[in-house]
Order: structure tokens, then sequence, then C-alpha cells
């Protein structure tokens, strides 16, 4: 374990705002959230370092189960997987619609399969060559493994780079957020999605949230914060968006209330399998009884109304290399 100072200012000035534990993938470990005393930047600290990290991903972690159950038929929390994936990338589509795309942590490949059939020129990178490597022999697309500084894209050949879920897990944001500067074309655009910690869901749930998920994510960011991190590192914001597709506004509540229920002793539910691999992608409770069809109805509204007020479980920003 390895103690930091700020990534976004320096300061080694911080205060704890909680601990917790592994909750998503039950791995041992107790961890502590600490906040900037100067900039308010969020992260967890001390952390595990470069080297320790990878034990705290699963080999199946980028394992998604459309390679076992097909396209056709795939849903993220009832909905359609193309539906999710394209309200996601709505902010930068507006914007830009053809070119070179990277998509860093391309993971399952959904994101960089929607933007093929879009007409898009698509390329992966994908830390983990088992990823990495079904990506290329399943759907015949340009993955590499590694990381962006060993992945040997020339300066400025991007049109564009998406980072779904990425940014919090990295040691340095402040490198990558150059780094991507650094491949985009001059007016080429970046999307960076995380999620968002002045949500509701963050404050009511705290350490519970689904999204603090220690210790693979390192940084949690609010629009303030993700602003400032990519505006001191070439990156010029030039609009946050709250949320995306409603379909998926109740995982972050119902995921978070079950691990309260849980903790209390109320009901157990399974753990995730670190060597499923054909765990389902959609990690929600399946809507098949009236409780959990009005826990559905419940969880989305206040997911809207938490939209509207600009406190969504997710924070994208759309930025312009300077």
């Amino acid at each position: 374990m390895e103690y930091v100072s700020c990534a976004l200012c320096g300061s080694t000035k911080n205060t704890t705002l909680y601990r917790t534990r592994d909750r998503n993938w039950n791995l041992p470990g107790e961890f502590c959230i600490v906040k900037c005393s100067v900039c308010n930047l969020v992260f967890l600290n001390p952390r595990p370092d470069i080297d320790e990290i990878n034990g705290y991903y699963p080999e199946t972690f980028s394992v998604r189960a459309h390679h076992v159950q097909g396209l056709e038929n795939l849903k993220i929390q009832g909905s359609h997987w193309e539906r999710v994936i394209s309200a996601r990338l709505a902010p930068l589509l507006t914007l830009k619609t053809s070119g070179r795309i990277l998509d860093v942590g391309c993971g399952d490949c959904l994101v960089l399969l929607h933007l093929q059939r879009l007409g898009w020129d698509v390329f992966g990178l994908e830390p983990r060559e088992n990823a990495a490597a079904l990506a290329r022999e399943k759907f015949e697309l340009d993955v590499r493994s590694g990381y962006l500084d060993t992945a040997g894209f020339e300066p400025g050949f991007f049109d564009a780079v998406t980072l779904i879920h990425v940014f919090e897990h990295v040691h340095k944001p402040d490198a990558m957020a150059r780094q991507i500067s650094q491949l985009l074309a001059p007016d080429g655009l970046a999307l960076i999605e995380t999620p968002n910690f002045d949500s509701f869901e963050s404050k009511v749930f705290r350490d519970r949230w689904v999204a603090v998920d220690a210790p693979r994510h390192l940084y949690h960011f609010t629009p303030e914060t993700l602003t400032a991190m990519l505006e001191n590192n070439n990156l010029r914001v030039l609009r946050i968006c709250h949320g995306s597709d409603p379909a998926i506004y109740k995982m972050g509540y119902s995921e978070s209330l079950r691990q309260i229920v849980s903790d209390w002793g109320i009901k157990k539910y399974p753990k995730k399998h670190v060597l499923n691999a054909n765990a389902l992608i959609s990690t929600g409770p399946k809507v098949d009884s009236t409780a959990r069809r009005i826990e559905s109805f419940f969880f989305r509204a206040t997911g809207v109304v938490a939209n509207s007020l600009k406190m969504g479980g997710r924070i994208t920003a759309i930025a312009q290399k300077k």
C-alpha cells in the first residue's frame, strides 16, 4: 500500500470521509476514502500501488456475458444494449459523427461494436491481454493490450477518445489526461464518464454506495474536480452532462440498498464469483415480481429527479484538445 498526495493540487493535507471494504468482489482489506483539504478531490489513501492493484481485478473483470449469450438478446438493466450505449455516447455523437475513435478500457467492446455499426473506424485499448485477445478473435476488432503510453498510437491520430468508467481507476489521472490530449487531432474530442461523488446516491449510501468500489476506484470525481483535472492537463471542457439512460438509473440505488440489507442481516444476496466468466452483464434485479417492479419504478423516478437537480449518479465530460 502507498500513501499519495492529491493528484489535482499536490497537497498532502486531507480528511477522512469514511472507511470501507470491497463490497463488489468481497476481497479482503479495509480502505480509507479521503478528501483533499485544499481542492476537495476525493480519493483512496492509502491505496494499492501499481503492482498490488492487479490482485483486486479478477480475471473475469472485463469478460462479459455477450461473449456466450450473443448480442441480439443482450440487455443492460432491462434495456437493449445498443439503446444504453447510444445514450451514453450521445453527448459526443451530437458533436462528431465519424472518424477514428479509441475506446480506452474497452472491456466487453459494446462501445466499439456500436460505433463500428455507425461507421466509425474503431480502436480499443484494454489492460488485460485475455480481454483484448477475446475481442480480436471474436469480433476482429483492433484491440490492443496495455496502456496509453505503451500502445504505440501516433500523436494526433484520433478524432475522438472515450473513457467510460475508466478515469476513476487509474493511478495518475493527470498523466492520462495529458496522454489523451496528445493522441487527439487538433479538433479532437474526448468523452470521459465517471461516477458522480456529488450525487444523491453517494450522499445517501456513503460507504455502501456501489460506485465506491474500493479499492478499484482510486478517485471519486465531482463536476468541479473532474473539470479541474482535465483543464489542468491540456483538455478544455466544453460541457458536463449529468446521467444518461433512465433504464439504468435504478442500478446505483438498488445495488447500494442490497449492500445495506445484507450488512444488516435482513437478507443475504449471492456474492460475485471471481471465476464466473458467464456472469450476466445485467447485475440488477430481474423485474419478475410485483415488489421488484415497484422498486424499479421508484428508483427510476428517483433517478430522473436527481438528474434534473444535477445530482445523478454519473457525470460525463466532453473535452477538446487545447
